[in-house]
């Protein structure tokens, strides 16, 4: 074949390639077919717009980039967080009677820490300032100190009976936990909780942290004492209704810096709004009554501020946000069914270092025969 024949056939046959691949965008050009050089995009010669590479041959068209996401995402959707919020109730009634103890107790103690640095570093800031400027004051006492706590219970380990409200439900909607499973769940971690803050209580009480620095603490406990119990229960589903979007937005996050902003806005802002939270009041007014408050008795501790915001508590938790989100993306299974068969296919392509292993079922949950 002469040169300008050949020339003539690889300009035709390139046309063609450019033709198809102008028609089907997914279609592989040959790379190997021979292409007649064109200058290249210099202003000077014309370009088809298809992607090229310059080389001996003149330009070799090839498809536009994949749009595929790669890797893990920063993120999960929400019926994905949603149905990870399931799985973690069904795996959470599953815990055995010890580790649930020691997790639960934990939990208190961690609150008391958080709780702790709110009344010693923000209720210490000036009682001008809270009279003057309450807005000020409520802003520092809730941006530091309980974030730090909930962020501990995250990320170490712990069971917060506000978070459960949430798991325990969820799980109960798309049937991986029984009615009896979630009421256990909700009463251990109760108990533990209170173990836990007793027990930090003494702590702090024995160091000396509070001493000369109790002042707030005490203006704090009685306006808690006397909210009324309609007032109480109101506050108490506010609370829980912010600390569980923390446990979800915690959830949906896949990195530490993701979840620390997620768990920290919802967290400060309960506390700025001065809502009221079970296991940070089984912290406070017993460590008001240990250092020395006038006027708390156990009626107003017992019947006027814990029952009223563990009832409020549990209806933030298990209505508000997993009965919402459950008719939302749960109702039927088939949210939490696809999503799992993504992660599984996600973790294989990984080669199992999600989250979920590339042991983790095909329907997401260990234990699928799991009914009400």
């Amino acid at each position: 074949m002469s040169k300008h024949a050949y020339s003539l056939k690889a300009s035709c046959d390139a046309a063609a390639a450019a033709a198809a691949f102008s028609k089907d965008p997914e279609a592989q050009l040959p790379l190997d077919f021979p292409q007649p050089h064109h200058g290249g995009c210099n202003g000077h010669s014309p370009c088809n717009g298809l992607g090229h590479s310059h080389g001996l041959g003149g330009f070799r068209a090839h498809p536009p980039p994949t749009s595929e996401p790669r890797g893990r995402p920063l993120i999960l959707s929400p019926p994905e967080t949603y149905a990870e919020c399931a799985r973690h109730g069904e795996e959470k009634a599953r815990l055995g009677w010890l580790k649930l103890a020691m997790l639960t107790v934990i939990a208190g103690c961690y609150v008391g820490f958080g709780f702790s640095i709110c009344l010693l570093i923000g209720g210490n800031i000036g009682m001008d300032i809270l009279k003057e400027r309450p807005g000020l004051f409520n802003l520092v006492f809730g941006a530091i100190g309980f974030p730090t706590g909930f962020t501990f219970i995250v990320i170490c380990g712990g069971e917060l009976f506000t978070s459960l409200c949430a798991y325990m439900a969820a799980a109960w909607w798309e049937g991986r936990a029984t009615a009896g499973a979630c009421i256990r769940l909700w009463v251990v971690s109760w108990v533990g909780n209170f173990v836990g803050t007793a027990i930090f209580v003494g702590l702090m009480v024995a160091s000396g942290a509070f001493d000369g620095k109790d002042a707030y603490a005490m203006i704090l406990a009685t306006k808690k004492t006397h909210h009324g119990f309609g007032a109480c229960f109101v506050l108490g589903v506010l609370c829980n209704w912010l600390v569980c979007i923390a446990t979800w937005q915690a959830n949906a996050a896949q990195d530490m810096t993701g979840k620390f902003i997620a768990i920290w806005l919802p967290i400060s802002a309960f506390v700025m709004l001065g809502c009221e939270h079970i296991v940070a009041d089984m912290y406070l007014l017993p460590l008001s009554i240990a250092l020395g408050h006038p006027s708390l008795t156990a009626f107003d501790v017992a019947i006027g501020t814990l029952l009223p915001t563990t009832l409020g508590n549990w209806f933030g938790g298990a209505v508000c946000v997993a009965t919402v989100y459950a008719f939302a993306y749960g109702t039927p299974n088939k949210t939490v069914t696809e999503w799992a068969a993504r992660k599984a296919r996600r973790d294989g392509a990984d080669g199992g270092v999600s989250k979920g292993g590339a042991g983790f079922k095909a329907d997401g949950f260990a234990n699928p025969q799991l009914r009400v």
